[in-house]
């Protein structure tokens, strides 16, 4: 019965490291400057911008959607993101209507303005032009960010474009995954509706209103919001098609089956065995004390880069579920405590996503926590059993795991 749970969680991690490794983001398929029909002109006879962001100078890096643009000069606009309480503005009346477009003033909550904050990020692209082809890719202006490093924010990178009368805005929601060491992006629609609720009731802004462009992919619907400043012109986004890109989420509870299953397959505990219960709940305690450490960190010491926190904090994941399972599983039922220890660390996973606000997962992470919780059943089914092979092979997968994630080959 011991080897057969043994090929059981060798199965799973097996499973979960080929289904990861293999399966990732979407992209175009050409390399290169964008063609012309993929440009979008944010205003009436102005430049030209592709409406996504890229890993690389080339659309065959692409990643997320421009999701906002704010019509006025780039000094304005970052005034108005980052330093509303100095400006002073004079009223202006907007002389043309938008095409295609919905008014956003009574659509969402109250307003609230967010703590725009610099952030710091990866460097990503978009392509601009005065004219088809004679544009350049640049890199974003500036990053803001309002949310907590290490915990969830909402990101935006600015792309002021080349006549300096608007500027392109991607904004997208995040967390850190502290199993990956980077940020994962959730979405972009709550982004752009941030930026809406910031600004619409704002003496300074003339108009926020939704247009539909035509674009989808890289999480876009088609629609992007536009934000006219009082002192700016009127936009007009032009209208392209692009067929959507498939999505790739699941829900986050699909992380949930292959550990309940395990967990249901746990004997029932009795009264003296109720020690049992301190292996889970002390994997659980680790993965989330791990998050709410580095979180508090970050609000004591503002002025101190979050990634040293990261730094140090991160031994103590990589560690404290091994030494945790070393502890308590050792001399107890060995299929109990396996089973035990795969539950608790699935319990970790979904109560620190869902303590983040995220909802949905891509199924190559998904895959990815269920190798990891397969590591640990293994590790653990190894230790109760004083099967030295099985606890190495458990406690080295376990570490090659998290390396090729950190080398982004997971």
């Amino acid at each position: 019965m011991r080897y057969r749970w043994t090929v059981a969680f060798a199965v799973l991690v097996a499973a979960g490291v080929l289904g990861s490794a293999f399966i990732g983001p979407g992209g175009v398929e050409n390399g290169g400057d964008p063609p012309r029909e993929q440009l979008l002109q944010p205003g009436q006879g102005a430049d030209y911008v592709w409406p996504y962001t890229s890993r690389s100078q080339s659309i065959d890096g692409r990643t997320l959607a421009l999701n906002v643009v704010i019509v006025g000069t780039p000094a304005e606009v970052r005034a108005v993101l980052t330093d509303q309480s100095e400006l002073e503005w004079a009223a202006a009346e907007s002389d043309q209507g938008l095409n295609e477009s919905v008014s956003v003033s009574q659509l969402d909550e109250p307003v609230s303005i967010s703590p725009w904050r610099s952030a710091r990020g990866a460097a990503r692209y978009t392509y601009v032009a005065e004219r088809p082809g004679s544009g350049e890719w640049v890199e974003s202006d500036y990053q803001l960010a309002t949310g907590t490093y290490l915990g969830s924010r909402t990101h935006i990178r600015a792309y002021p474009g080349p006549s300096d009368n608007w500027t392109a805005l991607q904004a997208h929601t995040e967390y850190w995954d502290w199993f990956r060491l980077r940020h994962s992006v959730t979405g972009i629609a709550e982004g752009s509706r941030t930026v809406e609720r910031d600004l619409r009731d704002e003496r300074f802004v003339d108009e926020v209103s939704r247009v539909y462009h035509g674009h989808a992919g890289g999480g876009s619907d088609g629609w992007i919001s536009v934000i006219r400043l009082t002192s700016a012109t009127d936009v007009s986004p032009g209208s392209i098609d692009e067929a959507p890109g498939p999505g790739s989420t699941l829900g986050l509870l699909s992380v949930v089956p292959a550990v309940a299953v395990l967990a249901a397959a746990v004997p029932p505990v009795r009264r003296r065995d109720l020690w049992d219960a301190a292996l889970p709940l002390s994997i659980v305690v680790v993965v989330l004390g791990v998050r709410s450490v580095g979180i508090a960190a970050e609000g004591l010491f503002p002025a101190a880069n979050p990634k040293i926190f990261a730094g140090v904090l991160y031994p103590m994941l990589v560690v404290g579920p091994l030494l945790a399972t070393a502890l308590l599983a050792r001399g107890r039922p060995a299929t109990r405590m396996a089973l035990l220890a795969a539950a608790g660390l699935g319990a970790g996973f979904v109560l620190d996503l869902s303590g983040v606000g995220v909802r949905t997962v891509p199924i190559r992470l998904v895959l990815h926590r269920t190798a990891l919780v397969g590591v640990i059943g293994l590790f653990a089914l190894g230790v109760a059993s004083e099967e030295r092979r099985v606890a190495s092979a458990g406690a080295v997968l376990w570490v090659a795991i998290l390396a090729a994630t950190l080398l982004g080959m997971v």
